[in-house]
C-alpha cells in the first residue's frame, strides 16, 4: 500500500515495474520501502508562454528591481513527469530529505500510518491485552537502535527506485527568470536548466548557482534517463490511448 499526492511519482529504477523491487524486499522481509523527497524543477524547453496573463503577476513584488517577463507554465502536449524531470540534488540524495518520504507499506505490518511516516508497527505495539496488572510496561520506540534492526529500508535511489515529486512552480514564480537563473546568482531559480549527467554534482556548492553545461551555460539540474528514455514515452503513450478510448465512448 502507498499513500502519494497527485504531483509525486513512485518510480522503479530496477526494472519498467515495481514488481522485481517488490519481490526482492518480500524475499528479504522487507515491510516498508522508503523515499526521500525533494522538489523538482520544471525544465524551462518543455515550457511555453501563458496566455492567460491574469495569473502572471507578483503577488509580493518580492522582485521588483528585476525587469519582468511573460510567465510560462508547462507544455500542453508534455507530461508532468517529463516536463519536472530534473533534480536540483543529484542523486543519491542526501539524508536530510529523509523527514518528507514516502512509504510503501505492508498494511500487515503498518498498523497507523500519517502522511510521511509508520507510527505505529506491529514490532513495537503492545496490546493492552497481552498484559496482567503484574506487568511492567517498558516503551518501545523508533530509535535508532530500533531503526538498525527494523524491517524497514530506504531505496537505493540508482538501482531499485526513487520518488518524483512535480510540485508546480506558479506562473509568476517565472517571471523574473533571465535576471535569477544565471550563473553566479544569489537567488534560488525555481525552473529546471539541464546538467549533463556527466557534470559533478557538490552539495556544498549548489546554492551558489554554479553548475555549467558543456558551452559553459548555466545548469541547475539533472535529468534521470530512465524517466526521460522509458518511462516518460510509456506515460505519453498511455495517455494518449486514453484520450482515444474516451472520444470514442462520447462521441467527441
Amino acid at each position: 500500500m502507498a499513500f502519494i499526492d497527485t504531483d509525486e511519482y513512485l518510480v522503479p529504477m530496477k526494472s519498467d515495474t515495481w514488481k522485481d523491487v517488490l519481490e526482492e524486499m518480500d524475499a528479504n522481509s522487507i515491510k516498508i520501502l522508503k523515499m526521500k523527497s525533494s522538489r523538482a524543477k520544471p525544465r524551462l524547453k518543455l515550457m511555453e508562454e501563458q496566455m492567460d496573463k491574469t495569473t502572471c503577476v507578483d503577488p509580493a513584488s518580492r522582485r521588483s528591481r528585476f525587469k519582468p517577463e511573460s510567465c510560462v507554465v508547462p507544455r500542453s502536449n508534455e507530461t508532468f513527469l517529463r516536463t519536472y524531470n530534473c533534480e536540483y540534488i543529484k542523486p543519491p540524495r542526501p539524508d536530510r530529505f529523509q523527514r518528507a518520504m514516502k512509504q510503501i507499506y505492508r498494511p500487515s505490518h503498518v498498523w497507523n500510518h500519517f502522511v510521511h511516516y509508520s507510527t505505529v508497527t506491529a514490532d513495537i505495539a503492545h496490546l493492552y491485552k497481552d498484559y496482567t496488572p503484574d506487568d511492567t510496561y517498558v516503551a518501545t520506540v523508533h530509535s535508532k537502535e530500533w531503526q538498525r534492526s527494523s524491517p524497514e529500508i530506504f531505496l537505493d535511489e540508482l538501482t531499485q527506485g526513487i520518488l518524483v515529486h512535480a510540485k508546480t512552480v506558479l506562473p509568476h514564480e517565472t517571471m523574473y527568470r533571465s535576471s535569477i537563473c544565471r550563473l553566479n546568482s544569489t537567488l534560488p531559480c525555481s525552473l529546471g536548466f539541464e546538467c549533463p549527467a556527466h557534470v559533478e554534482f557538490s552539495d556544498r556548492l549548489h546554492t551558489k548557482n554554479l553548475f555549467q553545461d558543456d558551452d559553459g551555460k548555466y545548469c541547475n539540474c539533472w535529468t534521470n534517463p530512465k524517466i526521460e528514455q522509458v518511462l516518460a514515452p510509456k506515460l505519453k503513450i498511455a495517455l494518449e490511448e486514453h484520450r482515444r478510448k474516451v472520444a470514442a465512448a462520447t462521441g467527441r
